[in-house]
């Protein structure tokens, strides 16, 4: 809980990369999902932060919220390394993410994810632009990964 100002400082500073919840989201993310959501830090300075949770129809996925990398630490993997240890604190068997179709990078990244686990990626449109009523939100691609294996989970982390 004591990290979110900082989050939220990070999520700013770093539109539009990254959509931008209320602060709100980001408490009951930090009091609810505490086990499935990460920040990563250089010299004491958050300078990532990742979100998720377990659907609880779907006990063996992790879905991921949302990702935000400060620019300055962009390129370096940090985003796969993160979603790894996120994947590996939940026990996950499946991997879950929506990305929209102008983010190139968050595509990469998934697909490049699911090669490191010598798995699978499927996706699909799970939300239409249409379905938020064309205010100017892009759709939200799913990517599921999966299965995830714990053994090649484990040699990469």
């Amino acid at each position: 809980m004591e990290d979110v100002k900082e989050v939220y400082k990070l999520l700013v500073a770093n539109r539009p990369y990254v959509g931008l919840n209320s602060r709100y989201t980001y408490f009951l993310l930090a009091q609810d999902f505490s086990d499935t959501c990460i920040v990563a830090e250089h010299d004491g300075k958050i300078i990532a932060f990742s979100s998720g949770y377990i659907p609880p129809s779907r006990t063996d996925t992790l879905f991921n919220w949302e990702t935000v990398v400060h620019r300055d630490y962009r390129g370096c993997g940090l985003q796969k390394r993160m979603l790894l240890h996120q994947i590996k604190m939940a026990n996950a068997k499946f991997f879950e993410g929506t990305v929209n179709p102008s983010n190139k990078v968050s595509q990469r990244n998934f697909c490049e994810l699911a090669e490191l686990l010598h798995t699978k990626c499927e996706t699909k449109v799970l939300f239409k632009e249409e379905d938020f009523e064309n205010d100017g939100h892009e759709a939200e691609v799913l990517y599921r990964i999966g299965p995830i294996s714990q053994n090649e989970l484990k040699q990469l982390t």
